[in-house]
């Protein structure tokens, strides 16, 4: 999985071992409690991937600032690293011009106005197809395990 720091310097995930897709075997639980435990490996995975990196990447061009108020025997201390760059980072432009911007999310949200036709279309057709065929599959055995919704 891989939230791993040592010597100030963050290991992107390279070791299966920690790694949950496959190690419940399909016979044995729900397939949505199968699923959902996988689904949240992947998105672990891509956090500790991908998200992580970018984010350490910043925190070593701006290392002075964000350990100067982590204590040594901390500075390898993943959370309280991030914590501290977020400190940072929450007084910076685009951070302060996404609060403006989710403020008239949230109210398009209420109001009814909001468009998220261009939201995260790759995303949004991921999910469409995992629903679909998650519905699908179950209405495939519906007259062996009944309707869940019922």
């Amino acid at each position: 999985m891989g939230h791993v720091k040592k010597d100030t310097i963050f290991m992107p995930p390279k070791c299966e071992k920690f790694r949950l897709r496959g190690v419940q075997p399909d016979w044995e639980m729900h397939p949505s409690w199968i699923a959902g435990v996988e689904a949240l490996d992947a998105y672990s995975h891509w956090v500790s991937g991908v998200v992580l990196p970018i984010a350490f990447q910043w925190i070593e061009e701006h290392k002075p600032e964000v350990y100067a108020t982590v204590p040594e025997e901390l500075k390898d201390d993943v959370g309280v690293v991030i914590a501290a760059a977020f400190k940072l980072v929450k007084e910076l432009s685009a951070y302060q011009n996404g609060l403006v911007s989710a403020a008239a999310y949230e109210a398009a949200l209420a109001d009814g106005t909001w468009d998220p036709s261009t939201i995260n279309p790759v995303w949004t057709g991921i999910v469409e197809k995992v629903r679909a065929e998650t519905a699908e599959a179950f209405a495939e055995q519906s007259s062996l395990l009944g309707d869940p919704n019922e």
